[in-house]
């Protein structure tokens, strides 16, 4: 519904509203394999072949690098329209964010194919599962890893703590803030996947670690966690549908659609206001109720 919302109702699509959708998108995506996933553990037994399983596997790891360059393209939109609004108009303009949003799906569909030696369904005590499996050696476990908390949570979560660092201070140096709601499902996204993705790779981690140590204790904690932490994967693309029809019922509208509809309208409106609001050789404009509009052009010297 987001999707149709986005895609369908809305006329003028900004760059946010575009990165929101996408992220939807990807969300939609992984939660298509979750019926999957949920018979196969309440059966214990993989029952769909080394095909499917495959097949599956890439669609998460793709969607999901899809779904962390999304958010972390989303902070930089966030990060421009703070530091360089003109800029941002005119890429908007140009349609840049359109053809950096289909690089990523490129790039993600691309990096997720490096999952596929290491998925197979395979046998031990129980009956067959499609479970990670056992590497070749250690020093491919420890890169396969490496490159997954790299790729997957350290180069964006520093990005986005830069990003949002900066925003931080800029915001509290201004006279104005906007405050609209639709600002705050953005923050909410990406607080909400820092939240959900830390667990897995601090696992990622101390899987690393039982490697070079070779700890059968550590090893143990490491298999129980690494389960819990993906299931966490899960319901950070659970959550974000849920952020915005939340924020979306607190709109005055009659239905869910046009409630969706305004929430993003919203977000597309606010950017305007924000970029006239940053440097004094903006445009401001001033939207209070009773009192008209009033534009400004000031000059710099």
């Amino acid at each position: 519904m987001v999707m149709w919302t986005i895609y369908r109702k809305l006329k003028n699509i900004s760059a946010t509203v575009l990165l929101i959708g996408n992220l939807a998108l990807a969300d939609f995506l992984i939660l298509l394999s979750l019926p999957i996933w949920i018979y196969t553990f309440a059966v214990n037994k993989w029952i769909f072949g080394v095909f499917f399983c495959k097949v599956l596997v890439y669609v998460i790891y793709s969607n999901l690098y899809a779904s962390v360059f999304l958010i972390t393209l989303l902070s930089i939109e966030r990060f421009l329209a703070v530091s360089r609004p003109f800029d941002l108009q005119r890429w908007t303009r140009q349609r840049v964010f359109q053809k950096i949003t289909i690089f990523i799906w490129i790039v993600a569909a691309v990096f997720g194919i490096h999952s596929l030696p290491f998925y197979n369904p395979k046998q031990s005590r129980d009956p067959f599962q499609c479970i990670l499996h056992e590497y070749t050696s250690d020093t491919q476990k420890v890169i396969f890893l490496l490159l997954e908390t790299f790729l997957m949570f350290l180069v964006p979560f520093c990005i986005i703590f830069i990003c949002y660092t900066y925003l931080w201070r800029k915001l509290r140096e201004m006279k104005f803030v906007s405050k609209h709601k639709s600002d705050k499902i953005i923050v909410l996204v990406v607080v909400t996947f820092v939240i959900c993705w830390i667990p897995l790779h601090i696992f990622n981690i101390m899987d690393i670690i039982s490697v070079f140590l070779d700890i059968c204790s550590l090893k143990a904690i490491v298999n129980i966690g690494g389960d819990i932490c993906g299931a966490l994967v899960f319901i950070n693309s659970c959550m974000n549908p849920v952020l915005y029809f939340y924020y979306a019922f607190k709109l005055k509208r009659p239905t869910t659609i046009k409630r969706l509809n305004m929430l993003f309208e919203n977000i597309g409106e606010i950017e305007t206001e924000k970029q006239s609001e940053i440097n004094g050789n903006t445009t401001v404009s001033t939207h209070i109720d009773s009192i008209p509009t009033v534009d400004m052009d000031i000059q710099m010297a």
